[in-house]
């Protein structure tokens, strides 16, 4: 791909680039963004859920001029979405696979400042904000108000001097050390597992190192580390801030803590990194908008008063997703169809399971996949439990598809497995589709599929998702009629158009909200 530092941008494309801040090193240039979107992990370089939210908004608000922020594991990911033409340009943020951020993101008459090393200002601005960083997310100390004014200090920091070099430096190390030693937990801490967490903490620092032109708003997808720009925007130059969550971010990092071999006193200093990260940006946001009521719930728990927050459902786009077949038309096989990445929250082993039982009692049934390898050994090990359950050629891992709506006609049922969801596009999808589903009880799905045309049942339970997909093959000439109710629910409450204009509201009530502020 050429240099592996710099994405090669297609035709038409908007560049890989970013705004140049002022040389003054504090301040930010007036810009005509209307809308700085901060992404972790997805757009445009992964599909699925959250991208395809991403995707529909930039491309539906033609009228407003983005720029994309994206906070991604490294910086070689290919892009997997072609930006449309108002968004300004891109902002890739690799947390790792770079040794400093000037490397990947050099610009004129910056690189030079970002070099020096340690002078005065590391003892008096940069040691004082590390410290105050890392007593915030080890030990819980200060709560959010604590971290933002850490992470605004080092912000500062960033924009003339070298956080590499900083948080390289001997008195940085001891610092870190001498700071954790102050709990008993963290003092079993092995040498090699504490200069680890010094090494990510810096890496989860990496968006303070991609400073940008002052947006009219800024709009994170998630209370993640991509939320870090957003507070610090808001902080220091009072830029409106909205937040919008898509599954609870903290229950899936704690999931995937879950299975993290390390021992506890490592696991607790992450778990609490990233619990006081979503503290402070839910803390922060002028307006929170989560997709599905169920994550207002979760977000009210957290502290998020209510009048902040304004649910938003994902919406999607009728004409793409005709009825060509009727659900159970036809004298062929009836065929369960997925929609969803092969990757552990999608728990493609439970449906597999479940379709294993599904045969003994309907031995035509087909199971049509369709989905990228998010996951590559987890999707080996689903091909390797297909296998292991004989299932042949009546289970099909189609890949991913560009036509989801062609890949839901060829079904009859739609299922979903999930284990952890927000408000889910695939349930959204099937059902525009005229599809009944099967659907594990997770963060928004009940707010989807519902009787008749859906069933929901536990997650992680093969029989319970066998027994409701039974359930709706044993009346084939019911799914046509039931397949017609919920393309009706679906255009009722969950279309594109109703989706861009909740967000074209929300923009203008965050702008007032921030006047008043």
């Amino acid at each position: 791909m050429g240099d592996p530092c710099h994405l090669a941008p297609p035709t038409g494309r908007p560049s890989l680039a970013t705004a140049t801040p002022s040389d003054a090193g504090g301040g930010r240039p007036v810009s005509d963004v209307d809308v700085l979107l901060t992404t972790e992990g997805t757009y445009p370089f992964v599909t699925g859920g959250v991208s395809t939210w991403a995707h529909q908004l930039v491309t539906g608000l033609a009228e407003k001029r983005f720029v994309v922020y994206s906070v991604v594991a490294n910086p070689n990911a290919p892009l997997r979405y072609d930006p449309p033409s108002n968004v300004a340009h891109l902002v890739q943020v690799p947390l790792w696979g770079t040794e400093d951020a000037a490397e990947f993101n050099p610009r004129p008459g910056w690189i030079a400042r970002r070099l020096r090393r340690p002078g005065p200002r590391f003892a008096t601005d940069f040691l004082p904000a590390y410290e105050r960083l890392v007593v915030s997310v080890a030990l819980g100390e200060g709560g959010p108000d604590e971290l933002v004014a850490a992470l605004c200090a080092l912000s500062s920091y960033a924009e003339r001097y070298s956080l590499k070099l900083a948080m390289r430096d001997a008195r940085t190390w001891r610092l870190f050390r001498d700071t954790l030693a102050v709990h008993p937990l963290y003092r079993k801490l092995t040498t090699y597992e504490a200069i680890d967490l010094a090494r990510t903490v810096y890496r989860y620092l990496g968006p303070l190192d991609y400073p940008t032109e002052l947006p009219g708003v800024v709009h994170a997808s998630a209370a993640a580390f991509c939320a870090i720009p957003a507070v610090v925007l808001r902080e220091r130059w009072g830029v409106p801030f909205l937040l919008t969550e898509h599954g609870v971010y903290y229950r899936e990092r704690l999931i995937a803590l879950g299975r993290n071999a390390t021992n506890s006193p490592y696991r607790v200093f992450l778990s609490n990194f990233y619990a006081a990260v979503v503290a402070m940006a839910y803390s922060r946001a002028d307006l929170v908008a989560p997709v599905a009521r169920f994550n207002a719930t979760w977000e009210m728990r957290l502290g998020v008063d209510e009048e902040r927050i304004h649910p938003i459902p994902n919406g999607v786009d009728p004409a793409r997703f005709p009825v060509g077949r009727p659900a159970g038309g036809g004298d062929g096989p009836l065929t369960l169809v997925a929609v969803a990445r092969l990757e552990r929250l999608k728990d493609i082993h439970t449906l597999l399971r479940a379709f294993a039982i599904v045969r003994t009692r309907l031995p035509e049934v087909r199971l049509s996949i369709h989905g990228p390898e998010s996951d590559p050994a987890y999707a080996r090990s689903c091909y390797a439990l297909a296998e292991q359950l004989g299932l042949g050629s009546s289970a099909t891992f189609h890949g991913p598809t560009n036509d989801v709506g062609r890949a839901l006609d060829q079904g009859d049922i739609a299922v979903l497995s999930s284990i952890s969801e927000g408000f889910p596009f695939a349930a959204v999808e099937a059902l525009m589709a005229g599809r009944p589903m099967v659907a594990t009880e997770v963060g928004g799905v009940p707010e989807v599929v519902v009787p008749p045309y859906g069933r929901l049942v536990t997650p992680g339970r093969p029989l319970d998702l066998a027994e409701a997909i039974c359930e709706l093959a044993g009346d084939r000439n019911g799914l046509a009629g039931k397949g017609e109710l919920a393309r009706q629910a679906m255009l009722d409450a969950y279309t594109l158009d109703a989706f861009l204009d909740g967000y074209r509201g929300l923009y203008d009530e965050v702008r007032h909200r921030a006047g008043r502020r």
